[in-house]
């Protein structure tokens, strides 16, 4: 059995210890870790190459960005109440006390002196009890008996700055998103993408449903949402898929998603297809926040190869959620996002096949939008009027867009 080795610095904060990375029970790679910051120093030995995580490279020299992009982000509201009641230093160091597991893909870490199997701690096979979930999500919920000791947890292996937890629902593990800003409106702006997905006739996307969860004594509306991944398939998103990947200097940041998908064994028609779609759905309905860790791919870790896209998901930060001024003076053409491009109406410029979309299928989705903001929040009925209103006007825009106009050349049309 390999044996531990502790490198201890001048800083006494500081202690490196050997971890072994694993992708099941397959030994992947040898790490030094930092078990105070949780941080991962550097691939010590490369073990099987092969097995790594996509994007990290032959020699494992990504790893340590890989590591914390899947960790609890620092910017999360409420992270240092559950680093204080865990223990713990950093986001990282709370990760690694749960053994870097998570439901999105089937990698964790070891400590080298100990013979730890999949079976035994996986979050896939095992229930688990998360006490610092709820204080992950200030939801006032109960353990489960028989579950898995200590911290061990796969919320603390969710990024997004949203507060969420996974939990078990009849067996099945779901994520769990709470709010209690905005009206609780962006767990109901999930719930609206569904409904634009199924009269649109899109069948690949994660269907959400509400729930209510009590937070300080309030009840405010939750999104729910069943994992798509499963001991089979694993999430690599397009962040991750990119960590290595040179971009060509005369390609865009989308296209070179597409090229390094199709390097990956993906079919290109397939990839554009999904991308086009999002991008006019996200439109429709205001979506500012589409980066490249809430799209990616279905990767088959038992054969080794990229067997899909990832279904649409994480639609929650839309219909102008968060601002506060009237929105019915709001330019819809003008509008910020975090994406492929910095302004919404240039992400249309990479639409190639806008008929996609019947939009004949969308002519009373405002009022249902409307219908569905009033039923689980308590927002004011002139601000769900206005909502509506905007979806009827990116709807218009998006019909001009089909028609051939270039709308992003707002002067003309706005």
């Amino acid at each position: 059995m390999m044996q531990r080795r502790i490198i201890s610095g001048k800083n006494t904060d500081q202690r490196t210890e050997l971890y072994v990375l694993k992708h099941k029970d397959k030994e992947i790679a040898i790490v030094q870790m930092d078990v105070c910051t949780g941080r991962l120093k550097r691939a010590a030995e490369v073990l099987l190459p092969e097995e790594l995580p996509a994007g990290c490279g032959a020699d494992g020299s990504r790893l340590p960005e890989w590591w914390e992009n899947r960790a609890i982000p620092d910017s999360r509201i409420g992270l240092q109440h559950v680093l204080a009641g865990a223990g713990m230093q950093t986001n990282l160091s709370l990760m690694l006390s749960s053994y870097g597991l998570s439901l999105t893909d089937h990698y964790w870490m070891q400590p080298a002196e100990r013979k730890l199997y999949w079976k035994d701690l996986n979050f896939y096979e095992n229930i688990f009890s998360d006490v610092l979930g709820d204080l992950l999500t200030d939801t006032e919920e109960t353990g489960r008996k028989n579950a898995l000791p200590g911290n061990l947890s796969p919320s603390f292996s969710v990024n997004g700055d949203m507060k969420k937890k996974w939990v078990i629902r009849e067996g099945a593990r779901c994520l769990l998103k709470v709010t209690s800003e905005y009206y609780g409106q962006q767990s109901v702006n999930e719930l609206i993408a569904v409904r634009l997905h199924e009269r649109l006739s899109w069948d690949h996307y994660v269907p959400y449903r509400i729930e209510y969860r009590k937070i300080r004594g309030t009840e405010y509306p939750c999104s729910l949402s069943p994992m798509f991944t499963s001991e089979e398939k694993e999430f690599v998103s397009a962040y991750q898929l990119l960590l290595d990947y040179k971009i060509p200097n005369e390609s865009s940041l989308y296209e070179a998603l597409i090229s390094r998908a199709v390097q990956s064994g993906m079919e290109e028609e397939r990839v554009r297809r999904q991308l086009e779609y999002t991008i006019m759905t996200d439109f429709i309905l205001s979506n500012t926040d589409r980066h490249l860790n809430n799209m990616g791919f279905l990767y088959d870790s038992k054969r080794r190869f990229f067997c899909g896209m990832a279904p649409v998901f994480d639609t929650g930060n839309s219909l102008l959620y968060d601002r506060e001024e009237s929105l019915a003076k709001t330019n819809l053409l003008g509008m910020k996002v975090n994406s492929f491009c910095r302004w919404e109406r240039d992400l249309l410029r990479y639409v190639k096949n806008s008929s996609m979309l019947n939009l004949e299928k969308l002519k009373d989705f405002p009022e249902e939008a409307e219908s569905l903001l009033l039923k689980y929040t308590e927002m004011p009925v002139k601000r769900a009027g206005e909502i509506a209103g905007t979806i009827r006007g990116k709807i218009r825009y998006l019909t001009l867009f089909q028609q051939g106009k270039r709308i992003w050349k707002q002067g003309k049309y706005w």
